[in-house]
């Protein structure tokens, strides 16, 4: 039986811990498993792929990731009962904040799309597909997305206007229930953020038990040591002045750049 994990984010729900944890154990896990992480899906252009399809929704850009997704597969490894693990958040969509329009609202398209492609890769074998998609209360996560567009982009709302422009879109959850709707033949399983942060290997919990390592192997597992820190509030109202500044492109992004980097020599200080 071939097993398939796919984690499909969600956006600032962990998904950086969680593709940390990965990493880290990837030794361990290759045995057992293909491991693909966002540095190949960035570099292969799929994860461009599928943004681009959640923004124009055409017959020919889900096509074109699913051409993607089918030729990328078959560029993999498999062995002979070595099963499969992606994680990309990117393959449900392009970040809601900068596609507030459509939210996730392909999500549930390109994960069939990814779903079928995989079946024609085992063609002919029995496979076990999981679907994972990691949450967070919609206060925290509304907070999370705009603070990262405060340090990535020239972001200028303030978090009050940010989060009523996004009022719109659905839950989270809904996004989860639309995927199991399409796909009812799929295992589709979803943590909350905020319970994985109490456990032993964080948003990597639900990765270490899928893998279901024998008990002498798993001991070796270690947890995540990278994670996105929240920056201080007076460090994020310094971005959004920065922002709003009459600074070009290069001095902003170099002004923020050193802004962040003191912030984060602190948190770094004070763990």
């Amino acid at each position: 039986m071939r097993r398939v994990l796919l984690h499909l984010g969600l956006h600032k729900t962990g998904t950086t811990a969680a593709q940390s944890f990965l990493y880290e154990n990837r030794e361990l896990i290759w045995p057992h498993f293909a491991l693909v992480l966002p540095y190949r899906t960035r570099n292969s252009g799929l994860s461009r792929a599928a943004t681009s399809h959640s923004v124009y929704g055409t017959v020919g850009t889900l096509s074109e990731f699913g051409t993607q997704m089918h030729a990328f597969l078959d560029t993999l490894d498999f062995g002979d009962k070595r099963g499969l693990i992606i994680s990309e958040e990117n393959f449900a969509g392009l970040r809601p904040s900068r596609n507030i329009e459509q939210g996730y609202a392909a999500a549930p398209e390109l994960a069939a799309c990814m779903v079928d492609a995989i079946r024609h890769r085992f063609t002919g074998q029995d496979v076990e597909i999981t679907i994972y998609l990691s949450l967070r209360q919609r206060g925290g996560w509304l907070r999370s997305l705009w603070a990262h567009d405060l340090e990535r982009i020239r972001q200028v709302q303030d978090f009050e206007t940010f989060r009523s422009n996004m009022d719109h879109l659905p839950a989270l959850e809904d996004t989860l229930n639309q995927i199991r709707d399409r796909l009812p033949s799929v295992t589709v399983t979803s943590e909350w953020l905020e319970e994985l942060q109490l456990r032993r290997y964080g948003p990597g919990t639900p990765f270490a038990e899928f893998l279901d390592l024998p008990r002498d192997k798993a001991k070796g597992l270690v947890p995540p040591t990278k994670v996105n820190n929240r920056l201080p509030e007076d460090v994020l109202t310094l971005l959004l002045d920065l922002n709003r500044s009459r600074l070009d492109e290069a001095a902003l992004v170099e002004q923020k750049a050193a802004v962040i980097d003191r912030a984060k020599d602190v948190l770094i200080g004070t763990t």
